[in-house]
């Protein structure tokens, strides 16, 4: 070892190995190298330790200390870690004892975090103590000796017989203390639990002579209250300790990501306690004349009340009746200068979250919501539109002005029936306090609708995104930007991803930053170029979000888009749109995400209800309407489809999808004049270039165009086609073809050979690639070529693995058998698509000149009648 590493001095020495200061000749840096003791290394071999230590240095996480190295000397088992400036919890303890509660919660949540992710990755710790937790001198939590402690794991047998055990008494959980060998998670949540207590406390929460009394008192005795010790800590913090300490598995936590959770929502309600205190003394005034309510600011700040009629019990109204209230938070309006708009929709949006997180409410979307921004309906008219009781409505104002940096909020909650204001509250706060106002509204409009607020929705209220104001700030602006995700076309998304990128960059643990950018680059893998680069960052937000926050629904929502529209698994997108839908059945995003996995796996009906329920939620979201009506289509139901995208209409005029998806009901009847006059009365808002574009790019519709809008097609830029060249030659070539025009047919499909060829050595395995290889390759007359890239799209992507998207694939290789003469195999490739869920139909197969060499083909004319 001496050829890669100078021992320096030894650091410590503890039951199961001795560390020393290293350096690492190779890599020209200090490392701490621990040396298991002979009589363990004896007992592990190095094949099970070079096992387990393999498996825990492919954990890369922010708040875990990985493995940098590992191996065997002279029969001596060592691995190398980065050496961390700074102390052990341990020592910290040693010297005060007992930390303050915000120092506790910061180190228990970041360990949480750390847990998480291991327990994802399949490896339980099974020694989370003190000793194991290490303080960096920045102020972050690293958690060490994974690759120890599960190693040791498989060798409890024979390490009792040495007087060694893994895990350490204090901290133990019962399962653990009794021997059984399949832990999960839980067992580290209850051993991180132990830590927190003994923080708070200054001991752990079981203690004794020796182990033998520490572990009867922990399976006999009750789970210890830690404000029985220390009455400041906040009364739901001590619930959430005591729920970690349950001696059963199942009454704990379900994961680390959720005990995390609870523990940041904690310290931001410790936080927001704090500047509550200062109420009387102007740190949150209300205007002239007016003083916030002091049980209201308790309650947004999370604190437990103990009169059991305020928080602990519903009220009888809400006892009496098991309907939610119907809420809607209607776009908050903007006083301050033009610039901060984004700002206002931003606290809007963060105020809906909030109060959507609490069961006696059922808050209407936010893309319903967001069409009355400025609008000039009454309240009265709007709530009736939304289907709701109540209406939230507020002005926002930052004020920037003269050095001050304050928010000023006036919202008012107001009964649709009557128009009266059931209540208002004006707020004017320092900027750093903007989460805590947030969560003071929400609190505030649940208590005037008698919504009972129990530990956990206080805790929800309180709970802040992130303690970095600049990077809350650039998510704004990608919020603004995306429209919250709600649209899906490449250059918004493009728009939007250097906001959230910025936001990260400013606060690496802004989870929900992290799961719209993960989205954001899924979605432009999907919309946009599907390159490997694109598909890289989708798949490194993903992971950031799901360390950060594996259970919050926008990180499910992430890993949906994730699985479905860059690994094209909708399996595993099913999955993950019930699980977030497991724990928020009502959350409109997760709802449709499971109604486009279902639709792709071919179950239409299913999905169909899942549009259905979403827009009963969303009943305004153009998204949610849209896939409704393109679900009706493919269900060849054009009739029911057309009063859907009419609500669609309504919604937003000027959206090219929904004229397009209008126009396709009239193809799919096999009425070419009835579609060319829906495009005939797009209001004079809609850009007809870019409808015209958008028919041409998308479902292959060029052929429906009339002649002048086919002119206005072939003489636009790239640019008009996203700087896509593959879509920009491709429409070309086909529209020559379409014409007549051999040679100029000939010239654009060599060039969009080029840019697909060019395409493909990015991404092999890319269906669309192929069968646009395949056509390109038919209007060259490379019939073999063609053939064979269009068969191997089919493959890469059936039906029956994607049921929306693999007939698009299909439809394209019965082109390619057309064009290259293959009659025959065309219509075998024809025949089941008219069988299952999509748009060609009989009628559409009469309409379009791209099935015209098939016409007098005794199959074909079946087919066109419907026989």
């Amino acid at each position: 070892m001496s050829d890669r590493y100078r021992l320096d001095r030894e650091l410590g020495r503890g039951g199961m190995a001795c560390v020393f200061l290293a350096h690492d000749l190779r890599h020209d840096r200090p490392v701490a190298l621990k040396v298991l003791h002979p009589e363990l290394a004896a007992l592990l071999g190095p094949e099970r330790f070079q096992r387990e230590i393999k498996l825990a240095a492919r954990l890369q996480h922010p708040h875990i200390l990985t493995v940098h190295d590992s191996g065997e000397t002279d029969g001596q088992l060592w691995f190398t870690m980065p050496f961390v400036e700074g102390e052990s919890l341990r020592e910290r303890l040693g010297r005060e004892t007992q930390l303050s509660v915000d120092d506790a919660l910061r180190i228990a949540t970041d360990a949480a975090r750390a847990l998480d992710y291991a327990h994802q990755h399949g490896v339980v710790h099974r020694d989370i103590k003190p000793e194991n937790l290490l303080l960096t001198t920045d102020g972050s939590t690293l958690v060490a000796d994974f690759g120890i402690a599960r190693s040791l794991s498989g060798a409890d047998d024979h390490l009792t017989q040495t007087g060694t055990s893994v895990g350490t008494p204090a901290y133990m959980s019962p399962e653990q203390a009794a021997g059984q060998r399949d832990l999960d998670g839980r067992s580290d949540i209850y051993s991180l639990a132990c830590v927190l207590y003994e923080m708070l406390a200054g001991e752990p929460p079981y203690t004794g002579a020796s182990a033998q009394v520490i572990l009867a008192k922990r399976v006999s005795g009750p789970v210890p209250l830690v404000r029985r010790v220390r009455p400041a800590v906040p009364e739901a913090l001590e619930q959430a300790v005591a729920t970690a300490l349950a001696p059963v598995a199942a009454d704990r936590f379900a994961t680390a990501a959720e005990f995390g959770r609870v523990l940041a929502s904690a310290a931001s309600a410790v936080s927001t306690a704090r500047a509550a205190a200062f109420v009387e003394a102007g740190a949150i005034t209300g205007r002239p004349g007016r003083r916030p309510v002091l049980w209201a600011l308790i309650a947004a700040c999370g604190l437990a009340v103990a009169t059991a009629g305020v928080l602990g019990v519903r009220s009888h109204r809400a006892a009496a009746s098991s309907e939610l209230t119907r809420l809607a938070v209607l776009p908050f309006d903007n006083q301050g200068a033009p610039e901060d708009e984004y700002f206002a929709d931003g606290m809007t949006d963060a105020v809906r979250g909030k109060l959507s997180a609490l069961s006696g409410l059922q808050v209407t979307a936010r893309q319903s919501s967001a069409e009355y921004k400025h609008s000039d309906k009454s309240l009265r008219e709007i709530g009736r539109e939304l289907g709701v009781e109540y209406l939230l409505t507020a002005t926002v104002r930052w004020e920037k002005q003269g050095g001050a940096n304050r928010v000023q909020v006036s919202p008012e909650l107001v009964q649709v029936s009557t128009a009266s204001m059931r209540w208002q509250q004006p707020f004017d706060a320092a900027m750093t306090s903007v989460f805590e106002v947030q969560g003071q509204i929400a609190g505030l409009v649940a208590g005037a609708l008698d919504v009972a607020l129990g530990p956990k929705e206080q805790l929800a209220l309180a709970e802040r995104p992130t303690r970095n104001l600049a990077a809350y700030d650039d998510f704004l602006r990608g919020e603004e930007a995306s429209r919250s995700l709600g649209v899906g076309d490449a250059p918004t998304l493009r728009r939007a991803v250097p906001f959230y990128e910025a936001a990260v960059a400013r606060d690496t643990t802004f989870a929900v930053a992290w799961a719209r950018l993960a989205v954001a680059h899924a979605g432009l893998y999907l919309y946009g170029s599907p390159t490997p680069a694109e598909a890289k960052a989708a798949e490194r937000a993903l992971a950031h979000a799901e360390a950060l926050a594996a259970t919050a629904p926008e990180t499910f929502v992430a890993r949906q888009s994730y699985e479905g529209w860059v690994r094209l698994d909708w399996t595993r997108a099913l999955a993950a749109a019930k699980a977030g839908l497991a724990r928020y059945p009502a959350h409109p995003d997760l709802i449709h995400a499971a109604g486009l996995a279902e639709r792709s796996l071919g179950r239409f009906d299913a999905a169909l209800e899942h549009f259905t329920r979403a827009q009963q939620l969303d009943p305004r979201s153009l998204g949610v309407v849209r896939r409704r009506g393109e679900t009706l289509l493919y269900l060849r139901d054009w009739e029911s489809a057309r009063p859907v995208l009419d609500q669609a209409h309504a919604i937003d005029p000027n959206d090219l999808y929904k004229w397009q998806l209008s126009a396709m009901t009239y193809l799919t009847a096999g009425d070419l004049d009835g579609a060319r006059r829906v495009l005939a009365r797009v209001p004079p808002t809609v850009d007809r270039i870019a409808l015209a574009v958008n028919l041409a790019l998308y479902g292959d519709m060029y052929w429906a165009l009339d002649e002048q809008a086919q002119d206005i097609v072939l003489a636009q830029p790239m640019g008009a086609f996203l700087n896509y060249q593959v879509a920009f030659t491709m429409v070309r070539a086909q529209l020559h073809h379409l014409r007549g025009d051999s040679a100029l047919t000939r010239i654009w499909a060599d060039s969009a050979l080029q840019a697909v060829q060019a395409q493909l050595r990015a991404v092999p395995d890319d269906a669309q690639l192929h069968v646009f290889h395949g056509l390109a390759s038919a209007y060259l007359g490379q019939k073999a070529t063609a053939i064979a890239e269009g068969e191997r799209g089919v493959v890469l992507l059936p039906i029956a693995k994607d049921a929306f998207n693999g007939t698009y694939i299909q439809h394209q290789l019965v082109r390619i058998y057309v064009l290259v003469g293959e009659f025959d195999n065309a219509l075998d490739q024809l025949e089941p698509l008219l069988k299952v869920p999509y748009y060609l139909s009989p009628g559409w197969l009469r309409i379009d000149p791209t099935f015209a060499p098939l016409r007098g083909h005794l199959r074909f004319d079946r087919l066109a009648d419907g026989r």
